[in-house]
C-alpha cells in the first residue's frame, strides 16, 4: 500500500485475506520538506491503522527533499541529515511510549529506497540513483544502521529491493554487481550482518530465460550473499507481481495461478518475507497487477481469492520438499499440530496423480473446498477402486492444497 493505508485502501479486506504485513513508503520530503520543518501528519495515520489492524509495517523510506539531495532517490549531499531524519523517524515509530506518534504504533521493519541499483538518472529519472555508487549505498546504510539498532533493537533492516534485472548492458538502467559491491563495501567495516539483517528483491517474471520463477532468481541472489559476507541471511521479496491484462497475455485466471505459484515456491525458496504489488492496478497491460478492478473494492479478482487461499491453507507451514511423480511440481509441508499438505500442479499437460492415503481434503487456487475425498468414490476417486489411495486429476499451473484427513 504505497499510498494510503486505510479502509479506502484496502486495508481491512487484506486483513480478512490474511496478510500480515503492510509495505508503505515514507517520503522524507513530505515529513521534513524544509530544514527543521517537521510534519508527520500525512504518515502518522498509516502506521496507526495498520497497527490497529494487527498488521506489521515494513516501510520503504525513499523522496529525499530538494534541500538534502539532488536526486529524491539518490544519495545525500550531507549524511549526517538523513541520519538525523531516520533518528526521529524511528524514534517516533518504535512503540516505546517515549516521544511516539499517537497510540505508539511500531514500523517493525526499514529498507531504503526502492530498487537502488539503478544507474541512470538521465534517461530513467524515475528510478533509483546510486547504481553506479554503490560504495555510497553501503556507506549510507551503515551510517543509519547504528541509529536504528540503538532507538529500536527489534527493528530490522534490509536494503531497498534490488531490481536485479534489465541490466545497463542490455539497454536498461540497472548495475548487475550494485549488490556485490554493495555487500564487500559493507564487510570493509565489518560483517554484513552489523548492518543488514536480511537481503531484499523485487521479482516480475519479465526474463523468463533468465529466470524461469521466483525460485532461480532467488538461488541466485542467495549465491551472491554467500559469496559476499552475507550468507545465512534471510530472503526478502517486498515486492512481486503479475498482471490479469489481455492485452499482456494474461488473463484473470492466470493471474490467480501464477500467484499462488510465487508464494508457495518463496516458501520452498525459504523466502522470509513476500508482498504483493499491489492492492489496486496502477494501469493498463502488464500495470494491471492489483487484487482489485480499478480501485474498486467491490470488484475482486479472482487473485484475491487466490491469495486469500494461499494465506489460510499454508499458515505456519514449514519445512517443504519437493514432492510428486514426472510431470507434476509439487512441495510437502509441516503444518502446525503434526499434520502435512502438498502443494502441487501439472507442468505442461493434465495428469494423474495418486495419493496413499484413504481420505483427502483438497482445496484449489480459488478456495474451493473438497471434503472429504475418499478412497473409491465415483465422484473424486479417479481409478474409481477401493485400494487404499486415491487417485486426483491435476491441471497445468493450476495449483491444488491435498491433506490426508481421517475418514468420517
Amino acid at each position: 500500500m504505497y499510498g494510503s493505508v486505510d479502509e479506502g485502501a484496502g486495508l481491512s479486506k487484506m486483513q480478512a485475506a490474511g496478510a500480515h504485513w503492510v509495505v508503505t513508503v515514507m517520503s522524507w520530503r513530505a515529513i521534513q520538506p524544509e530544514r527543521g520543518v517537521w510534519n508527520w501528519a500525512a504518515f502518522d495515520p498509516k502506521v496507526q491503522n495498520a497497527h490497529a489492524a494487527g498488521m506489521r509495517v515494513l516501510v520503504l523510506f525513499h523522496d529525499n527533499p530538494p534541500w538534502a539531495a539532488p536526486y529524491p532517490d539518490g544519495p545525500v549531499t550531507d549524511t549526517q541529515d538523513l541520519v538525523n531524519f531516520i533518528a526521529a523517524a524511528v524514534e517516533r515509530y518504535n512503540g516505546d511510549g517515549v516521544d511516539d506518534a499517537p497510540g505508539s504504533p511500531r514500523v517493525d521493519a526499514w529498507t531504503f529506497y526502492a530498487e537502488p541499483d539503478a544507474g541512470d538518472p538521465v534517461r530513467y529519472p524515475w528510478k533509483g540513483h546510486w547504481g553506479e555508487q554503490p560504495e555510497r549505498y553501503a556507506e549510507m546504510l551503515a551510517q543509519v544502521a547504528p541509529v536504528i539498532r540503538e532507538r529500536d533493537p527489534r527493528a530490522r533492516i534490509a536494503n531497498g529491493g534490488l531490481a536485479y534485472d534489465w541490466f545497463k548492458e542490455e539497454g536498461g538502467p540497472f548495475v548487475r554487481d550494485f549488490l556485490t559491491r554493495t555487500l564487500q563495501a559493507l564487510n570493509n567495516r565489518g560483517r554484513v550482518g552489523r548492518f543488514l539483517d536480511a537481503i531484499a528483491f523485487h521479482y516480475y517474471p519479465i526474463s523468463g530465460l533468465r529466470w524461469p520463477t521466483l525460485r532461480e532468481k532467488a538461488a541466485e541472489i542467495r549465491a551472491i550473499a554467500d559469496r559476499n559476507g552475507a550468507a545465512g541471511l534471510p530472503l526478502w521479496v517486498p515486492e512481486m507481481g503479475y498482471w490479469s491484462s489481455p492485452d499482456a497475455g494474461s488473463s484473470e485466471a492466470r493471474q490467480a495461478a501464477v500467484l499462488a505459484q510465487m508464494f508457495v515456491r518463496g516458501m520452498a525458496s525459504d523466502i522470509r518475507l513476500m508482498a504483493w504489488h499491489a492492492v489496486f492496478d496502477h494501469g493498463p497491460g502488464t500495470e494491471e497487477r492489483g487484487l482489485f478492478c480499478g480501485r474498486d473494492l467491490s470488484r475482486s479478482k479472482l487473485a484475491y481469492a487466490a491469495y486469500t487461499t494461499v494465506a489460510r491453507e499454508l499458515r505456519g507451514a514449514r519445512d517443504p520438499r519437493p514432492w510428486g511423480p514426472e510431470g507434476v511440481e509439487g512441495y510437502r509441508f509441516r503444518m502446525p499440530g503434526g499434520g502435512e499438505k502438498i502443494v502441487l500442479w501439472a507442468r505442461d499437460s493434465a495428469t494423474s496423480v495418486d495419493f496413499p492415503w484413504a481420505c483427502l481434503r483438497v482445496v484449489n487456487t480459488l478456495g474451493e473446498v473438497f471434503d472429504p475425498v475418499r478412497d473409491g468414490d465415483p465422484n473424486g476417486d479417479r481409478d474409481g477402486q477401493r485400494n487404499g489411495q486415491v487417485r486426483l486429476d491435476i491441471f497445468p499451473d493450476w495449483p491444488f492444497y491435498v491433506a490426508p484427513r481421517p475418514c468420517p
